[in-house]
C-alpha cells in the first residue's frame, strides 16, 4: 500500500496511520527510522540511517536500524532500491519507478502511472507481482553519455 507524497511531517504520519493499520508498537527505533526517511529528500542506506540516528541517538546501533528497516519493508511501509553497492531505502509515499544511471548513479523518480502499461505488460509475461515501488530500469544518463559515446 502506498502512501501519498507529502510534506515530512505528513509522511510521518501516513507511515504510522498504516503501521496502526497493522498493529506495530510505535517503538523508539520504529520512530527514529520513520523520521529520518520522511525527511530525506531521496533514498538512504541503513549506513546512512543510522548516521543520522546516531548524532543524536548514540545507543541506537547498526543492527537495530536494519532490523528495523526490514520491518518497515514488510509492512509495505518502506521500499529498497536496488543500488549498485548498498542498497538505498525510501518511504513508499508514491507508486513510482527508479531510474538509475549505471556509471555515476544518479537517479529520478518516475511516477508509476507513466509506465503503468509497461509494468502491466512484464507481469503479463512473468509470474512476478511486481509492486508500484522499489522497481527500477538502469541505464546511462546524458552526462555520462556525452562523456563515452556507447560503442
Amino acid at each position: 500500500m502506498a502512501m501519498n507524497r507529502t510534506s515530512g511531517g505528513s509522511r510521518t504520519e501516513l507511515a504510522w496511520r498504516l503501521l496502526a493499520g497493522v498493529g506495530a508498537r510505535r517503538t523508539q527505533a520504529r520512530v527514529l527510522v520513520v523520521e529520518v526517511l520522511a525527511r530525506a529528500s531521496g533514498h538512504l542506506s541503513v549506513a546512512a540511517i543510522h548516521q543520522q540516528i546516531a548524532a543524536t541517538r548514540p545507543e541506537i546501533n547498526v543492527s537495530t536500524v536494519h532490523r528495523t528497516v526490514a520491518f518497515l519493508l514488510e509492512q509495505g511501509v518502506a521500499h529498497v532500491l536496488p543500488w549498485p553497492g548498498e542498497a538505498q531505502y525510501g518511504l513508499n509515499d508514491s507508486p513510482h519507478v527508479h531510474a538509475i544511471c549505471e556509471e555515476c548513479g544518479a537517479h529520478v523518480e518516475l511516477p508509476a502511472d507513466d509506465l503503468g502499461s509497461a509494468v502491466a505488460a512484464a507481469q503479463r509475461s512473468s509470474d512476478l507481482d511486481l509492486g508500484p515501488a522499489g522497481l527500477a530500469l538502469f541505464g546511462r544518463c546524458a552526462g555520462c553519455r556525452s562523456r563515452r559515446p556507447s560503442g
